[in-house]
């Protein structure tokens, strides 16, 4: 059958395919015709994959067109991230792992029972450069990520991590952007791990909660240097934040240019708007950027305003700081007074 779709140059065909799911594209152009089937088998086409539960039919058919060695050595961007323990994707990794030769980005979801496989397959990919994972991690996964060379962005979603985490190892990664999702409450062992050998590491963003009685206490202590690092998002809920959080931000971080800070805490210690002023203020007003919001409940005692004395001076030294800044710094401070809280919001803003 020819098409007017043939009139137009192969460029064009190669770039629309390439912005086409596998699937879709092979049920709608195999075997159209000549021209397509030519353009379908070129190496200068490749493929974008996304596993789909019925696709378990296909695995048990590995003669079917769609896992070819042809389309397999073309596949660049692989996705499997179904909710099902009896996912198939280890089954196609064990049938096809050798032949995803190409593969530069792969997001997954994986059990634990997988990951022993997950992390040999790992060291066979020698272009993977994007990494998504949803998983319990353990120090097997952590420790094969790191060691991916090519590996320059990593997404990681974890859940409740059930193990031992030693961060002290030997192997140094390549990874430029690490984004860490914490779906339970935030590891600093993980955090300290990863860290700790990324040195080339320039953007990071860490998402996650405490428990109420957790301590937050991120870098506050030299424990790794991030010598290339410019951007750090932090987006923390809940536990008590220690005056030594963000002590050591410069000494690990040089470079830091960009600094994000979303914190929310349902009860809001009346102690962390005079740490934030004592102790953090002074480390933060040094960063190029900076974009904060602060918000929570704080207790009030309608007996004794010890509290909401110390909150009136904490408030007047913070946005005080507007006129220091020269018109740099941006403070707005809003609260609402209920029956028993303050529902207080900062944000702080400095471009």
């Amino acid at each position: 059958m020819i098409t007017h779709a043939e009139q137009l140059p192969i460029e064009i065909w190669l770039l629309v395919f390439r912005h086409l799911e596998a699937h879709d594209l092979f049920y709608a152009f195999q075997n159209l015709n000549h021209f397509f089937n030519q353009i379908l088998s070129s190496n200068y086409i490749s493929f974008y994959l996304q596993l789909r539960e019925n696709d378990n039919n296909h695995l048990q058919y590995p003669i079917n067109p769609y896992w070819s060695d042809s389309i397999l050595n073309r596949i660049r961007f692989l996705q499997a991230t179904s909710q099902s323990e009896h996912d198939f994707f280890p089954q196609f990794l064990r049938w096809h792992v050798k032949k995803l030769i190409q593969l530069h980005s792969l997001s997954i979801m994986i059990y634990p029972r997988d990951i022993p496989y997950i992390c040999i397959a790992l060291r066979k990919f020698h272009c993977l450069e994007y990494l998504s994972i949803k998983c319990i991690p353990n120090q097997m996964l952590l420790e094969a990520i790191l060691a991916v060379p090519t590996l320059r962005i990593c997404h990681l979603l974890l859940r409740k991590v059930v193990v031992d985490i030693n961060y002290r190892l030997g192997t140094n990664s390549n990874i430029k952007k690490l984004f860490i999702v914490f779906f339970h409450n935030v590891n600093h062992s993980i955090i300290n791990l990863l860290l700790s050998h990324m040195p080339k590491l320039n953007q990071l963003e860490i998402c996650g909660s405490y428990s109420k009685s957790d301590r937050v206490s991120l870098f506050a202590e030299p424990l790794f240097i991030l010598p290339e690092l410019e951007i750090i998002k932090l987006n923390l809920e809940n536990g008590s934040c220690t005056s030594d959080c963000f002590k050591y931000l410069h000494k690990i971080m040089p470079l830091l240019k960009n600094f994000y800070f979303n914190y929310y805490n349902h009860f809001l210690h009346e102690t962390f708007i005079d740490y934030f002023n004592t102790y953090w203020w002074s480390i933060i007003e040094q960063i190029e950027k900076i974009n904060i919001n602060i918000n929570g409940h704080i207790p009030i005692n309608t007996i004794n305003n010890d509290i909401e004395t110390t909150l009136e001076k904490n408030r007047t030294c913070l946005l005080a700081k507007n006129n220091q800044s020269d018109g740099h710094v941006n403070i707005t401070w809003t609260e609402q007074t209920l029956t028993k809280f303050k529902v207080i919001e900062i944000t702080i803003r400095k471009s």
